[in-house]
């Protein structure tokens, strides 16, 4: 009963008028001092309770005398709530649909919770419709993003996805995906997983996802966005290189291509 209670005063029904309410359909046919007797709601409150209940058209009332007070059905009350719900919407959308946007470009806004980084993410990929620039790995790739980018790359031309794999599984149902390799030596640099994300050249979604602590960044900064771009672009570089290039590069850099990160040593 409770619970009802909190609900309906939400719209706009007070506990009162609940309780009346709810005593009616229980009992039809009952004057004002029954109802109050049966609901416990106050004497002195009953009649104006029930006034109330009468102009929102969920009781209705005997020519009689005394009156005798009966309850509307539960599917008539569920209609009226539908509609002030409708129409409250509608209000909602029209008001706030007319409010003029300012985008803020500069400002690096920060996510610490896994949830608003994957429904980020999930909203960036959905709505990109000029290109896709991503690095995941496979711990993050939830059946939703692998659907989502399965759609992208059929409808972008310019798509990049690195994936990073613990175990080395590179199984995706799209085509145009890098298979990175170098897990072991990224976790050792970065000292946990990462995600890089760019959508439209504009927006960007940048930051570690450890087990304990995520430390993730958002922005439209147009300069952060250029950067991990670029840094995207130029992983895929070495990697179809290394892909075209594998048996003379193990030649030169040994069988696991480990030497190739030998980058202090000319």
């Amino acid at each position: 009963m409770n619970q009802v209670i909190s609900i309906m005063k939400d719209y706009q029904f007070s506990e009162y008028e609940t309780l009346v309410y709810i005593e009616l359909l229980k009992k039809a046919n009952q004057t004002g001092y029954e109802v109050s007797k049966n609901s416990g709601v106050p004497r002195s409150k009953v009649y104006t309770t029930l006034n109330t209940l009468l102009k929102k058209e969920l009781i209705i009332s005997s020519s009689t005398d005394p009156v005798l007070y009966m309850a509307q059905p539960v599917e008539k009350l569920l209609e009226l709530l539908k509609e002030k719900t409708e129409v409250d919407f509608n209000e909602i959308e029209t008001s706030l649909s007319s409010v003029e946007t300012s985008e803020e470009t500069e400002t690096l806004w920060r996510f610490s919770e896994y949830t608003l980084v994957t429904d980020k993410v999930q909203a960036l990929i959905a709505s990109c419709q000029e290109d896709l620039y991503l690095q995941i790995w496979e711990d993050d790739l939830t059946e939703e993003l692998i659907h989502l980018l399965t759609k992208a790359e059929k409808r972008l031309e310019k798509f990049i996805v690195i994936l990073f794999s613990n175990k080395h599984r590179y199984e995706l149902p799209f085509d145009r995906f890098y298979k990175h390799g170098f897990e072991e030596n990224k976790l050792e640099d970065y000292g946990s997983r990462w995600i890089n994300l760019v959508v439209d050249s504009q927006e960007m979604v940048y930051g570690t996802l450890p087990s304990q602590e995520v430390d993730v960044i958002w922005t439209r900064n147009h300069s952060m966005v250029k950067l991990a771009k670029e840094y995207i672009i130029h992983d895929a570089y070495n990697l179809r290189m290394i892909k075209q290039l594998e048996d003379p590069a193990k030649k030169i850099f040994g069988k696991d291509l480990m030497d190739v990160r030998n980058i202090y040593k000319n």
